[in-house]
């Protein structure tokens, strides 16, 4: 297995895992108690569905992706991880508006910040791959307007 591919794969058991923690605290972003309301925490609201998703393909596409593979075919990888990443900076910008008084770091928890590992190590996992298969592509001795270098 390549590198780039490597850390896709963990990018996405990264995702798949932190989808099932708790992404923020409903007491200190709501002022609301009990067992009725903890299951909010869990991924926030169906987000952690959303990511958790995306962990799998990513997982599924790591696996079965060739080592042969072009730039490409790592653009839908790379597009999972920007949705990802967005996904979680709405989130983040959820918590905001909300404005808690306890403050941001108070009301989110180890969940929302495990899946932004997630998916930023998903994204560089996918541009690295990008940009490695990129420079693979062109033949040596020519540069990318055909032109030989002198």
């Amino acid at each position: 297995m390549r590198l780039w591919r490597i850390v896709i794969f963990l990018a996405g058991l990264l995702l798949i895992v932190a989808s099932r923690l708790p992404w923020m605290s409903v007491p200190v972003l709501f002022g609301v108690e009990g067992a009725s309301v903890e299951a909010i925490e869990v991924g926030w609201e169906d987000n952690g569905f959303v990511t958790g998703a995306i962990g799998l393909l990513l997982l599924i596409g790591a696996i079965l992706l060739k080592d042969s593979a072009t730039a490409r075919q790592y653009l839908p990888a790379a597009f999972l991880a920007a949705l990802a990443v967005a996904v979680v900076a709405g989130c983040f910008q959820r918590v905001l508006e909300i404005a808690p008084a306890a403050g941001f770091f108070a009301a989110t928890d180890i969940g929302i910040y495990m899946t932004l590992a997630g998916a930023l190590l998903a994204l560089v996992g996918a541009l690295g791959a990008i940009c490695s298969r990129r420079g693979a592509n062109t033949p040596s001795g020519i540069t990318t307007f055909g032109w030989p270098i002198q």
